[in-house]
């Protein structure tokens, strides 16, 4: 398989300060041993706590994948350690000065190897399939209305419009240890992969978001989400990485 990607990110029209981060490594020697790797962070803390707080797990979490030797066996034991360290160095910073104290993050990743697409997260930025015209979410919110549906409390219709929405019942830094959630997905050509932050995916409904996924190349589908996000009034940062599953040259022939 052959996959390719793009991202884009915008502070929206109300906010001061964009505290979302996000990373591809696709090319390089070091994709080509340890395996391409794409990354959202949407941080939290207020003032510059939250854009210190994504911005240093992307960078954490890009090295710390990076670092290790790639195997089919233990690609989700990898990305599991490669969060685990990027909440502790976050961590640790938080209890660095009074500035960051508070400070964390939300994170999903998607690392594709062996015809597998291996995804971690924790907090609220999700990770999508479009495939054919059906699209899936592939992680779970922390959230405490994700809890809430869980239970049979909240009909998911409603979720977008309740305050428990915007409250985190997992992140990444505030705590010395974090649970990580991690799944896989086969992958499959023609699939189309979306990492985004909740100033995307909770601004846009999921009709939009679908439509927007459908046409043009990663980096053009990433633009029009954000777009679509500022255009729906850009409550929030928003920040969108699009990734195209496609046939290796040859294979079809």
């Amino acid at each position: 398989m052959r996959i390719t990607g793009a991202g884009w990110t915008d502070i929206g029209l109300q906010r001061d300060t964009n505290e979302d981060s996000f990373a591809i490594t696709q090319e390089g020697k070091e994709v080509e041993r340890q395996g391409a790797c794409y990354v959202v962070c949407d941080g939290l803390g207020g003032a510059q706590g939250g854009e210190v707080a994504s911005r240093t797990a992307v960078e954490t979490f890009v090295a710390a994948w990076c670092s290790r030797e790639l195997s089919a066996e233990d690609t989700k034991q990898r990305l599991r350690l490669a969060v685990h360290e990027a909440n502790a160095v976050v961590y640790r910073l938080s209890l660095s000065s009074e500035e960051l104290a508070g400070m964390g993050t939300t994170l999903v990743g998607f690392v594709p190897h062996a015809e597998r697409a291996y995804i971690c997260n924790v907090g609220d930025s999700r990770c999508y399939r479009l495939r054919g015209d059906v699209l899936t979410q592939l992680t779970e919110d922390h959230t405490m209305a994700a809890d809430m549906i869980r239970q049979g409390l909240l009909d998911p219709a409603y979720a977008r419009n309740v305050s428990e929405r915007n409250i985190l019942t997992r992140a990444l830094g505030t705590a010395a240890r974090v649970e990580v959630d991690v799944v896989s997905d086969e992958l499959c050509a023609g699939d189309r992969y979306l990492l985004c932050s909740d100033g995307l995916w909770g601004t846009i409904s999921e009709s939009d978001l679908k439509a927007g996924l459908t046409e043009g190349s990663p980096e053009e589908a990433a633009h029009r989400l954000v777009d679509l996000a500022n255009t729906c009034g850009g409550p929030d940062n928003s920040t969108a990485i699009v990734v195209d599953v496609q046939e290796a040259a040859g294979v079809a022939d």
